[in-house]
């Protein structure tokens, strides 16, 4: 399709590409387009599949906006430009255009506030410049007149920061909803719930089912978040399960974080959701962000860089407090120094990890626990050392180096015993993985360093630049503005880390975009796993294989079936399917055809992910 879009200039309308997945109802939409070396806002005026010239490349369309005017204020328009013999940009200008975009830029917040009283439909995106600044917004399209309203959070910790201010407002209407709650409590609150005496409901993504009866506004806070996903069926992403209530009740839906999600950006762009811009929220400072090379200090082998420990040593001198991260619990791995295997668990297929307070390593998925081997399973050599760096090891580092004590604070129980519990005045030092940013959300440190970025970089999954563009925004939410966040990389130079840097949000998501484009992946596509869990003797590749090239599909890709690490630890095998395409349509009726098939083989286990987050 193709757009004539007219500029509040003395110009004639351009033809423009539209996007393949642009809404139906373009007319009249605010939208910008690249104009004399410039990106630049107009309005649509006509939409066409069959432009007057060919052969010649056309421009695309490169953000779609909401509605300006109806087809009738195009009409005006139109007439305005004839009988006065003035272009329709002219005529355009003249009817408060400029005003219109400028309003938009610098946010919508009345019209959401009407929409809200009126019950339309609509979904807002706000990319919040800090945590602060997304609770503000929440608080800004509710008042004590607002009725029937869920609000989502990803975090328990989250509810219980904004849950006291809503009970300012709301009093007994508002309704509390998480895992935590005794089941008598749960009762409790659905019962408040239907009879009405609560309609301000908070919780994490079960909320989202919440019966209420009038839904006014959705609100889903930190909207990027892998915990709005359902690990157990049904796998409900309750951010879209928002998104589709929302138009289902004909109520708005507020999408916000300060790292949104690309699918997010992406309906953002083409029109699908509004922009809430942050312009009237003040300025956000943020941390410096400083990529640092691995490098040796003092002729001494060391994990952590020479600057990182220099500006740990000045927090010390200045009693401040350091975060120190890295996403691998215990000391190392056990790899031989002759052929370079790494000691795995034989159940599992993932290495085994090190931890030198027991003198053991441990399968982090199954428990699996034992002695290091005394010789390497492949060459039987005898050359067995540790390599890479876990949470011990850099806990370890930072005692040794600069003669402090640290708290080690991981999510779950490890090998390693944790000196001292979590307090108010916790230690001025802190090592851990990335959750202990998530638990000490609260405090503010004055500098912090991450350690294993490269990892999570080349993770095998088309979402590693996004998650890892998030998890050091998060990270930086935990450092005072005027601190320092050190990323400790064998790259300098990647592309990535450079978005990271510049807090580069708008060119990451473009340069990601156009990745997922020419891989053919989410938001351009929709995509099923499946994963078939089976126990040895039975020859089920070959039988699923069979079943996929019986029935070729046009517009529908199959990869697949492969064989995988173990996910139920009862069933020591499976095998993996990847369904892509770009109609759901298509790929849901396969999906459920092969679903059925699947659930007539015996002694096996399914899990049917749709819109997984990790692939």
């Amino acid at each position: 399709m193709y757009a004539d879009v007219a500029f509040p200039i003395k110009l004639p309308p351009l033809t423009y590409k539209l996007p393949v997945v642009a809404p139906p109802d373009m007319e009249g939409r605010i939208v910008k387009a690249p104009l004399m070396g410039k990106s630049r806002y107009g309005l649509i005026v006509a939409v066409t599949d069959n432009p007057d010239f060919k052969g010649k490349d056309i421009k695309a369309v490169q953000d779609i906006r909401y509605h300006f005017v109806s087809g009738n204020g195009i009409k005006f328009l139109k007439w305005i430009s004839d009988y006065y013999l003035a272009p329709i940009g002219i005529a355009l200008k003249s009817g408060f255009f400029e005003e219109a975009v400028k309003s938009e830029v610098s946010g919508q917040y009345p019209a959401v506030g009407e929409k809200i009283k009126e019950k339309k439909y609509e979904t807002f995106l706000f990319h919040a410049p800090s945590i602060h600044a997304e609770h503000a917004q929440l608080k800004e399209f509710l008042n004590s007149d607002v009725r029937g309203v869920i609000i989502l959070a990803p975090e328990i910790n989250e509810i219980e920061r904004i849950a006291p201010d809503l009970k300012k407002i709301f009093g007994e209407r508002l309704c509390v909803i998480h895992s935590k709650l005794t089941k008598a409590k749960r009762t409790d609150a659905v019962k408040k719930i239907i009879s009405g005496e609560s309609d301000i409901v908070i919780g994490t993504r079960s909320a989202v089912f919440a019966p209420l009866k009038n839904i006014s506004l959705i609100a889903v806070l930190g909207e990027h978040s892998p915990s709005y996903k359902a690990e157990e069926s049904p796998g409900y992403n309750a951010r879209d399960a928002a998104v589709m209530r929302g138009f289902i009740e004909k109520a708005c839906v507020l999408l916000s974080s300060v790292s949104p999600s690309i699918e997010s950006v992406y309906n953002a762009k083409i029109g699908k959701y509004t922009t809430l811009n942050a312009d009237s929220h003040p300025e956000t400072k943020r941390p410096r962000i400083k990529i640092v090379g691995e490098n040796r200090t003092k002729g001494k082998a060391s994990t952590i860089a020479g600057e990182v420990l220099k500006e740990a040593k000045n927090t010390i001198s200045k009693k401040g407090k350091f975060l120190f991260l890295i996403n691998r619990k215990g000391y190392s791995l056990i790899r031989c120094e002759d052929c370079g295997h790494t000691v795995q668990c034989k159940k599992c297929g993932i290495p085994l990890v090190f931890y030198k307070a027991k003198n053991a390593v441990r399968c982090n998925y199954c428990g699996l626990e034992k002695n290091i081997p005394e010789s390497c399973e492949e060459c039987k050599g005898f050359a067995m050392k540790p390599a890479g760096t876990g949470t011990e090891k850099i806990k370890e580092e930072v005692e040794e180096l600069l003669g402090t004590k640290t708290l080690l604070l991981e999510k779950e129980r490890s090998l390693s015993p944790s000196p001292l519990p979590l307090a108010p005045d916790i230690l001025p030092f802190v090592v851990g993985t990335t959750y202990a940013a998530k638990k000490l959300r609260d405090e503010k440190f004055d500098a912090a360093a991450l350690f294993n970025i490269d990892q999570t970089l080349s993770q095998p999954d088309f979402r590693a630049y996004e998650r890892t563009f998030q998890q050091v925004t998060q990270i930086a939410g935990t450092i005072n503005p005027d601190g320092s966040l050190f990323l400790q990389t064998w790259n300098p130079k990647n592309r990535i880390l450079r978005f990271i840097k510049n807090y580069d949000f708008h060119g990451f998501y473009d340069y990601e975009l156009s990745q997922r484009k020419m891989l053919d992946y989410p938001p351009f596509s929709k995509i099923v796993l499946f994963n078939i869990s089976y126990k040895k003797g039975i020859n089920l590749s070959d039988d699923v294989r069979n079943m996929i090239e019986a029935e070729e599909i046009k517009g529908l890709e199959v990869l697949g079936p492969v064989e995988i690490p173990p996910i139920l630890k009862s069933y020591p095998r499976c095998i993996q399917i990847l369904l892509k395409s770009k109609d759901s349509r298509i790929l849901h009726s396969y999906a459920r055809r092969l679903l059925d098939k699947l659930e007539k083989i015996k002694d096996v286990k399914i899990n049917a992910d749709v819109d997984p987050l990790k692939v």
